[in-house]
């Protein structure tokens, strides 16, 4: 293939990074940014997921339902692009490369950990059906092929929950009591359960979700993501 010829196909259909969605190079995989992101690492709490010097829980006095959370990246920087071009944009491409950065941090922080099953945070029917996919479940069926561990949707979202965007976490927490049910039919006895999702905020949503596993008999649940908002840095 001559060179004109790769540069006219670069035009009609430019190659992408494979994270987080931005135009690059042909002979690149992923962009500049993607490839100087740091995965979160060191002393990290199992609360938040965020490293210790980063962590607030003990002044939000935050006592999650789920037993860890892990994410491989902060809420920052291409992390960012890659979230919004997945949940907003369509970029479903962007799964497999994001998914498999879960991955890496489940083996790493629950290595002693055996999986009975995956799942994902539930939308409402009308929510999904507008969107056309649910992209937490997306990163979920991806996250448990690549831990060799069987995906299946759990829970539901019984009633629709204002949007929690600049709500504070006490905020949060009210608006979701109550707002997720088990499907009726599956057994999470004794299991240990790990639900993904693409970003965590408070917790909250993840908390709640735990909860209403645990409470359906789950022996744990351990949920992760793909990124955590660094509290630290926000207030800065």
């Amino acid at each position: 293939m001559t060179g004109a010829v790769k540069r006219l196909l670069y035009v009609l259909f430019p190659k992408r990074c494979e994270l987080c969605g931005e135009v690059i190079e042909l002979d690149k995989i992923r962009c500049e940014q993607c490839e100087a992101l740091s995965m979160i690492e060191g002393k990290i709490c199992n609360k938040c997921g965020r490293e210790v010097n980063n962590c607030v829980c003990s002044i939000e006095k935050f006592s999650p339902d789920y037993k860890a959370f892990c994410a491989p990246y902060y809420f920052e920087g291409s992390a960012v692009s890659a979230v919004y071009r997945l949940k907003n944009a369509g970029f479903k491409e962007l799964v497999p490369a994001m998914s498999e950065n879960i991955v890496k941090a489940v083996k790493l922080r629950f290595k002693d950990v055996s999986f009975d099953v995956v799942t994902c945070v539930p939308m409402t029917k009308s929510r999904k059906r507008k969107r056309g996919y649910n992209q937490s479940e997306l990163l979920a069926r991806e996250t448990a092929a690549g831990l060799g561990v069987p995906f299946d949707e759990l829970i539901y979202k019984n009633r629709r929950t204002k949007s929690q965007r600049k709500s504070s976490a006490k905020e949060r927490r009210a608006n979701l009591y109550g707002a997720f049910s088990l499907i009726e039919g599956k057994d999470v006895k004794n299991k240990t359960v790990l639900i993904v999702d693409d970003v965590k905020t408070t917790g909250s949503t993840l908390s709640e979700l735990a909860f209403t596993v645990k409470d359906s008999g789950a022996n744990a649940v351990y949920t992760a993501a793909f990124t955590v908002t660094n509290k630290h840095k926000k207030k800065r």
